[in-house]
């Protein structure tokens, strides 16, 4: 057996007497089997059916998107596959739990009431292609209070605004912090742009591309207030928990809004030039770290849990590390924040804090 290509015929890379294996790098849109044998009554035959396999369905860019809204404050989650009809989905589950799910034109969606526990989850999607094609979709959440995201959440929508040169090449000794500084950038801003999985990794000779960031949209949003050193994360506007949290002392905090720009997990800490390990005790990130829009702040873990309520810090917002952990978990870059002083108890609906004036000024 061959196999005919744009490119010209491919031999199996291993055979048996009923099965042929090729290693295929980069599939074409189509493939001509050609196959050619002696049957069971020694009549030679060859061909095969269909005679050309139309393989632009394996080209389908799959996807499974995870979002929750609520109705008269009842979460519900929904889950949306993008599929053409040239796949078929054969399951869906949801923490485990098969759902059930109706196609409209190239998707395929599911929504239920919400009956989650909280904690990370996966949604898993099994789709069959044609010539017995399968694959299998795994997307990893987590749920808080029923409402369920991406596990770290969604980068927010965003626009990129160019700054001139438009690039810059990494020379000898520079770090991504000592660029930023230079074009009066963000970290985040390259590490977004540049889509940079590490920011402490990059090399002399290598193009980075200039630009400011600006999000637009996002469901979560974190309120912090500086009157009662508390944290809300709201949802689609509804409160879901509230934390304890240690803030800057006086005015080091300075209220305004701001968005979540660039997250680590077991951060380093760099100190007057001093490198400090992850989960260093003497590393006050503590397990988390999240930058906010303003590199002055960010909102971090502890290596002194018995600081948090307290005005103690240079300006950062201290928390538990199991409650910065499961904020990282649930909120994605793009995420708003609110820094107010407020100086009550947190409202159920996000709106009542807008109506109220407590933004001081925007950052």
């Amino acid at each position: 057996m061959l196999l005919y290509t744009p490119n010209g015929f491919l031999k199996p890379s291993s055979s048996t007497a009923n099965r042929f294996e090729f290693h295929i790098e980069d599939f074409p849109d189509w493939m001509v089997p050609i196959v050619e044998g002696t049957n069971v009554f020694g009549n030679r035959m060859k061909g095969s059916i269909p005679e050309v396999l139309d393989l632009r369905f394996l080209k389908e860019d799959l996807d499974v998107r995870i979002l929750s809204d609520f109705k008269n404050r009842i979460p519900y989650i929904y889950v949306i596959v993008k599929a053409s009809r040239d796949w078929k989905v054969e399951r869906l589950l949801v923490c485990g739990e098969d759902r059930r799910f109706f196609r409209v034109n190239d998707e395929v969606i599911s929504f239920f009431k919400s009956d989650l526990k909280d904690g990370i989850g996966d949604v898993v999607v099994e789709l069959k292609g044609k010539y017995g094609v399968s694959v299998k979709l795994r997307r990893e959440i987590f749920v808080l209070k029923g409402v369920a995201v991406p596990l770290r959440g969604d980068v927010g929508i965003f626009k990129i605004v160019p700054i001139e040169p438009g690039y810059h090449i990494v020379q000898p000794g520079e770090t991504l912090w000592s660029i930023a500084m230079k074009y009066n950038l963000r970290v985040g801003d390259l590490v977004l742009i540049n889509s940079l999985e590490n920011p402490n990794l990059i090399m002399a000779g290598q193009k980075l591309k200039l630009g400011k960031v600006l999000f637009t949209d996002n469901p979560t949003t974190i309120v912090i207030d500086l009157s009662t050193s508390r944290l809300a994360l709201y949802y689609d506007g509804i409160l879901l928990k509230v934390y304890p949290v240690a803030i800057g002392r006086s005015d080091a905090t300075p209220p305004g809004k701001y968005w979540i720009l660039r997250k680590e997990i077991d951060p380093a800490l760099y100190w007057f030039g001093e490198y400090i390990s992850p989960r260093s005790p003497i590393n006050g990130l503590g397990t988390r770290y999240l930058q906010l829009s303003d590199p002055t702040y960010g909102i971090h873990g502890t290596s002194k849990p018995w600081e948090i309520g307290k005005r103690i810090s240079h300006g950062c917002i201290r928390m538990f590390n199991p409650d910065v952990e499961e904020l990282d978990a649930f909120a994605g870059v793009g995420t708003e924040v609110l820094v107010v002083r407020w100086g009550k108890e947190f409202p159920v609906m996000l709106s009542d804090i807008a109506k109220s004036g407590a933004l001081a000024r925007s950052r």
